[in-house]
């Protein structure tokens, strides 16, 4: 059987589950080629202060300031998920308004596409913009 620190040194040495929100947000801003944090945070519509509040860790994201940054990013659904888990979220199978912005994800759709799929099935109160 596995001791303790062998369990917590192996999960440490994951760097995706170890990492902040943060920490995986500029990984996957290097990943996906932005070179500076405002070239992200002004596609993603989010405003400066936004942004510091996450840079220092002072505030949650809202999870529509986490769907603004999955479609500025253009990530793929694992990435997605990772990315909400770390902000406390999740993408619910059960839930259509969910499996709406995994379609969108999936089929890297644009914000603006998202939110037209997401107003013609009833969701206009829970638009993305």
């Amino acid at each position: 059987m596995e001791t303790l620190e062998e369990f917590i040194k192996r999960h440490r040495s994951n760097k995706e589950k170890a990492s902040s929100f943060y920490s995986y947000l500029l990984e996957l801003m290097d990943k996906y080629g932005f070179e500076k944090e405002s070239d992200l945070y002004n596609k993603a519509n989010i405003s400066k202060e936004v942004w510091s509040y996450i840079k220092l860790g002072q505030k949650k994201p809202s999870l529509k300031v986490c769907y603004k940054l999955v479609f500025a990013l253009g990530v793929n659904n694992h990435e997605c998920k990772y990315l909400l888990k770390k902000a406390g979220y999740t993408l619910a199978s059960s839930n259509e308004y969910s499996l709406i912005i995994r379609y969108g994800i999936e089929n890297k759709l644009t914000v603006d596409e998202v939110n037209d799929l997401l107003r013609d099935n009833g969701y206009s109160d829970q638009l993305i913009y």
